[in-house]
């Protein structure tokens, strides 16, 4: 991610978008939040399935996605809806604030950490999460996310 970052600011983009490579995404929902940030309203978009649909989330993936926000929100203040959804968008101002130091999906967690740190601009905008068994063998197991949760507290522990 940040290597991404990095290469687009190098490239001169005035906003970048990303998004996770597992499939669950739709990439017209991008557009939604490359535009908010086009017109000002934010420095960064933050895509939430919560506001939007989640079609075959499984019970214990939307229970570890509500106790996630939960952490988030007490860790950083910000009331987000979802704090692991791939679709982003930020302005070249925010990118190039970011520290991005965490390695794989810890990343995500980062980001939303500096959000919060840095006092940017954001929103979250509705999006579409599309759960198959393909995408569900793409995307990061229960086990992660735990890693994830110990890699953040110790990270924060150690600042």
């Amino acid at each position: 991610m940040a290597t991404g970052l990095s290469y687009c600011l190098q490239q001169g983009a005035e906003v970048i978008g990303t998004f996770d490579a597992d499939g669950q995404h739709n990439p017209d929902d991008l557009k939604k939040l490359l535009e908010s940030v086009y017109s000002g309203e934010c420095e960064v978009a933050l895509g939430s399935r919560f506001l939007g649909s989640a079609p075959g989330i499984p019970f214990t993936r939307a229970l570890l996605l509500r106790l996630a926000v939960i952490w988030t929100r007490f860790w950083t203040g910000l009331r987000v809806t979802d704090t692991h959804n791939g679709l982003r968008a930020f302005s070249r101002h925010a990118a190039r604030q970011l520290r991005i130091r965490e390695n794989r999906m810890a990343h995500a967690s980062e980001i939303l950490d500096e959000v919060g740190r840095l006092n940017l601009k954001w929103i979250e905008v509705p999006t579409s999460v599309t759960y198959t068994k393909e995408t569900m063998r793409k995307g990061q197991s229960a086990a992660n996310a735990l890693r994830i949760l110990a890699q953040s507290v110790l990270h924060r522990l150690l600042r």
